[in-house]
């Protein structure tokens, strides 16, 4: 019997220590999330200090974090199916990733960027988003975004129904071209800021690689738009930089890859290349990086890369404004 009692307080003490430590474990754990690398008609010129363009459309309020690491969202490989466009209207197709998908919105069929502009065109309009988390220059090219946009400006011209062709075509992409360089080396710490990086072949070389790429990627891509659909404007959009006003070695690293710096080995960056090929191929510039510079803490969502409502309503106004240039109503 003696030999009984110290096993069973072993016992009850083990159980109590399993049910304790549950508790713990479920209120600490929260996995990360990896990524995917932002009206009316009279409301479309952009103003100095915006707000969201649809009415009841929340603004989401950001507490300071410039020391703060990114979470990012899965990607998501497979389109996600948008409501079917109405056929007898004319029709606005957005391409990309996540950024036209609506990540970091309230909700993304109403606050984010592309149903912003879709409303601000008006009821004439319908609209096809065809963005998808996660998706390279090269995503976008090779995994069916292109043969979907294909396809539809073709049945729209082929189907007898007039006046319902596309009449406008937004194309933003580039940022996840950037982002594994970002996940590889920048949060590694291998790269941790400009001056640390720029003597650093695996630095320099992985930039240098993947700007390379994006602009032939970038140039085929709206070849085939134009072959498709010829006189249909196309508006390339620029990046913006998510950590500008934030984290000083961060916002550094995001300038120099988006827009380059004088004495480097990078005297363009990205955005220089969606600018030489909208103004190759005839297309329209919209642009964002200037209206986010030193608006982390205003215009970025919770995720710390993707645009909040009023970051999204910021992007929506630039386009918008731009389709007015434009003529497109």
């Amino acid at each position: 019997m003696r030999r009984l009692i110290p096993l069973l307080l072993l016992i009850l003490l083990a159980l109590g220590a399993a049910c304790g430590g549950g508790d713990d474990d479920s209120a600490s754990s929260s996995p990360t999330r990896k990524p995917s690398a932002t009206s009316t008609r009279g409301s479309r010129t952009p103003t100095a200090a915006p707000t969201p363009i649809v009415s009841g459309g929340p603004t989401v309020s950001v507490t300071p974090r410039s020391t703060q690491q990114p979470v990012f969202l899965t990607p998501t490989r497979a389109p996600t199916p948008t409501p079917t466009p109405n056929p007898n209207a004319k029709l606005y197709i957005a391409l990309g990733d996540s950024l036209s998908y609506g990540h970091g919105a309230s909700d993304r069929s109403t606050t984010a960027w592309v149903p912003l502009v879709k409303s601000g065109l008006g009821g004439g309009w319908s609209l096809s988003n065809l963005g998808v988390p996660g998706y390279t220059s090269g995503d976008l090219l090779s995994r069916g975004q292109m043969d979907a946009a294909v396809s539809q400006i073709n049945a729209r011209k082929n189907d007898g129904i007039a006046g319902n062709e596309v009449g406008a075509i937004t194309l933003e992409i580039g940022g996840n071209d950037l982002l594994e360089i970002y996940e590889d080396l920048v949060l590694t710490g291998t790269c941790p800021s400009v001056p640390e990086s720029l003597p650093k072949p695996e630095c320099v070389d992985r930039l240098r690689e993947a700007l390379l790429e994006f602009t032939p990627n970038l140039q085929k891509a709206v070849d085939r738009l134009q072959g498709a659909a010829p006189g249909v404007p196309i508006f390339m959009a620029t990046l913006y930089n998510p950590f500008s006003g934030g984290s000083v070695n961060l916002d550094g690293i995001g300038a120099l890859a988006l827009e380059g710096q004088a004495d480097t080995p990078f005297a363009t960056g990205l955005n220089d290349a969606i600018r030489a090929v909208a103004q190759e191929k005839g297309a329209y510039l919209v642009e964002w990086y200037a209206p986010f510079l030193g608006k982390v803490n205003e215009y970025i969502a919770q995720d710390l890369i993707h645009p909040n409502d009023t970051g999204h309503a910021v992007m929506a106004q630039a386009v918008l404004a731009a389709m007015a240039q434009a003529g497109v109503d």
